[in-house]
């Protein structure tokens, strides 16, 4: 369905008045079109409809709604494709759709590199945009890392359009763009998405919907090359492929030196893949590889995203890093990968997601010098049950202590890490809910280690 479409005199709803659906709104409004709105929390959504937009237009709950006489819901990705009001709705016709499937669509024609995976995305997405530009490219980023895709609707076209996909985004994608490049695989998001398989059907649509195009995996990632195999336009980066990390430590395009890869200042094996990502997308999106000039530059420019595994400072001889986004053990155990050798105390906890700790557990139980481990309500029985059984088979025994709230967790981890070593916050869980999401937690762990939020992140 393309934004043509939408607006061809059909019953429009918008569900989830966030960023997106804001975006969404005041596109649909500009063409003419008087969408009805739908939110979880209508009163708290109608304000921000006002602020934002300057539109009176009511907000309603979805209980509300009257489902079979709309044709078209454009859900925020906050709202799951798989709520039964939607599935109820697809079942007497209503197309469901979101902002990123519609751009997808209109803009199928245009130099577009799509970013997606568990991890990694808005890092390597960051990094694609900024050697285009230093190409010589004008170029938008836009999509899950901030600028919603509905924005870009009525400007003047540039020379390449980097877009960050989630599994919530991608969900509902019609055409594949024709680059896209896979972070990595590993379970995320489980009940947004009702399971595993599930997760990994939405998270690949934006590659698999068609017509396919170019595809670049990460090789470090045995889930994402197993689940790409059939592909016919599959190239490697990282471990192996065509952009790859060579034994010296040199990226390389083809067996050609480009950049040395101890000159990325973010840490970790990761964040080197995620480098590879963005060369290797911007090689196919060119047809050529991208100059050794231009990817140095990018890479020098770069000192890392907020709450993603990046150092905020130091106090008392402690290094802190904040990995507040790290939603899932996956991503965890890459930033704990990040500081080999380093005394190193770990802050765990959110929300329980279903998903198996284990692996993380074991990781940090065979860890050397092993960590100490900080581990946060709500229900941490999980993780700990995790952390002491990956202890037992070690013969050893992890130092693991429970904290009330972040505050004080940073206060335990301050007093057990010794001179020299790294204070970790990388919780393996999403944000629990009524916690104000990442970024808050993320200004909430800077100031309790006692140093200045910068303003711009409130």
């Amino acid at each position: 369905m393309t934004l043509d479409d939408l607006c061809d005199g059909k019953v429009v709803a918008v569900w989830g008045m966030g960023t997106e659906g804001l975006a969404v709104t005041r596109l649909l409004v500009e063409r003419g079109v008087s969408p009805i709105l739908i939110d979880d929390h209508p009163e708290n959504a109608a304000a921000r409809v006002r602020e934002v937009l300057s539109l009176r237009t009511p907000v309603v709950p979805p209980d509300l709604v009257a489902w079979s006489s709309l044709d078209v819901v454009v859900r925020s990705p906050g709202v799951s494709r798989y709520r039964p009001e939607l599935v109820a709705a697809e079942s007497e016709g209503v197309t469901v759709t979101s902002a990123t499937a519609i751009w997808l669509e209109d803009f199928h024609a245009a130099p577009v590199l799509a970013v997606t995976g568990t991890k990694g995305k808005s890092t390597t997405a960051t990094l694609a945009a900024s050697i285009l530009e230093h190409l010589g490219l004008s170029v938008a980023l836009v999509g899950n890392i901030g600028e919603p895709v509905a924005d870009l609707y009525g400007r003047a076209p540039v020379d390449a359009y980097v877009v960050e996909v989630s599994s919530y985004q991608a969900a509902d994608v019609s055409v594949s763009p024709g680059v896209c490049v896979l972070t990595s695989l590993a379970p995320d998001h489980l009940d947004w998405h009702g399971g595993e398989e599930t997760y990994y059907r939405d998270k690949l649509r934006v590659i698999t919907a068609g017509p396919l195009g170019s595809l670049a995996v990460n090789a470090g990632s045995a889930e994402a090359v197993r689940r790409t195999a059939g592909h016919p336009h599959r190239t490697l980066f990282g471990p192996s492929g065509r952009v790859r990390v060579e034994s010296a430590g040199t990226v390389s395009i083809d067996g050609e030196p480009v950049v040395e890869a101890a000159r990325l200042r973010v840490p970790g094996e990761h964040n080197v893949n995620n480098l590879c990502g963005a060369i290797a997308g911007v090689l196919l999106l060119r047809g050529e590889p991208p100059s050794a000039d231009a990817v140095a530059a990018a890479v020098d420019g770069y000192d890392g995203l907020p709450s993603r595994c990046r150092t905020v400072g130091e106090r008392n001889g402690l290094t802190f890093v904040d990995d507040a986004l790290a939603s899932n053990p996956f991503a965890t155990s890459a930033s704990v990968a990040a500081f080999p050798g380093r005394d190193l105390t770990v802050i765990l906890g959110g929300a329980d997601r279903g998903i198996d700790p284990g692996q993380l557990a074991t990781l940090l139980a065979d860890r050397h010098p092993r960590p100490n481990v900080v581990v946060m309500p709500p229900g941490p029985e999980r993780m700990l049950g995790a952390l002491e059984h990956a202890a037992s088979g070690t013969g050893g025994k992890l130092a693991v202590e429970t904290a009330r709230d972040l505050d004080e967790a940073v206060t335990m981890a301050m007093a057990v890490t010794p001179v020299g070593g790294v204070v970790l916050f990388s919780p393996a869980a999403p944000t629990p809910e009524g916690e104000g999401g990442y970024r808050r937690r993320s200004r909430q762990f800077i100031s309790a280690i006692g140093l200045p939020v910068d303003p711009a992140s409130r």
